[in-house]
């Protein structure tokens, strides 16, 4: 087993590690749990208060202004093609950052589908749409292996910081492709350290990391076409080495 502080509510979120974090992700959310990881399975239970404080006082919180710059939200929907009109969904979801990102980008006519296996997440997501009166998000709650998309629906879907928490990922990658238009695009964005990039899968995991090249080749298998990708898309600051890469693939013509 391995112990983690997980930021976010969404069971398809966040977790990191209590070794140095990035200040970015550190700040990224308000809340956060312990995880105990096992290669069966992932539970969590609510931190307790020391363990949050000691994690927020690592750096002040972020305003979402701030995270959108620091995360590059601006191109993150730039490659996934968040235009009015367009159907993309957020996998991993969680509280909803992107997804209400996503649904203003795509409205009006769009629809923005918000994807988590945690229904509590859910509802939060629920309750901040109906404050910012956004009525184009559908939320769908998901199982650990089926992602439950519509199929054939999706213009693109979105996974952030969120893959590497999904040990059925063979099977979320087919419903990703079935939810997917021919030509659609997924975009996947995880964190590694550069210390970790020689780690096996696995390891690499257990560190709530994971490297380009092993997502990839995964999604490489699951008959993906890579279509760009870019292994400094941001960067951790202070003295953590390593920071965000961001894969673009997409759905061939063919299928």
């Amino acid at each position: 087993m391995h112990l983690g502080v997980r930021l976010g509510t969404g069971k398809f979120a966040r977790s990191l590690d209590c070794s140095p974090l990035p200040v970015d992700d550190l700040s990224a959310m308000g809340h956060y749990k312990i995880v105990l990881h096992s290669a069966a399975s992932w539970k969590s239970l609510i931190a307790l208060a020391s363990v949050a404080a000691l994690a927020v006082g690592a750096s002040a919180q972020q305003t979402e202004a701030e995270r959108e710059k620091s995360e590059r939200v601006p191109d993150i929907l730039l490659a996934l093609g968040a235009r009015d009109g367009a159907h993309i969904a957020d996998l991993g979801s969680a509280e909803g950052f992107y997804t209400m990102r996503i649904a203003k980008a795509v409205a009006p006519n769009g629809r923005a589908y918000a994807i988590d296996i945690d229904q509590k997440a859910l509802d939060k997501l629920r309750d901040r749409a109906e404050k910012e009166a956004l009525g184009n998000i559908q939320i769908i709650l998901a199982e650990g292996a089926d992602p439950k998309l519509p199929q054939a629906t999706l213009d693109a879907v979105l996974i952030r910081n969120a893959y590497h928490e999904m040990p059925e990922y063979r099977s979320v990658l087919r419903g990703v492709m079935g939810g997917l238009k021919p030509g659609g695009v997924l975009i996947v964005s995880e964190a590694i350290s550069d210390n970790a990039r020689s780690l096996s899968r696995e390891l690499q995991v257990k560190e709530h990391y994971i490297g380009p090249e092993i997502v990839e080749a995964e999604l490489r298998e699951a008959g993906f076409e890579i279509v760009e990708r870019d292994d400094s898309f941001t960067r951790f600051k202070r003295e953590l080495p390593g920071g965000y890469w961001l894969i673009k693939a997409r759905r061939k013509l063919a299928q």
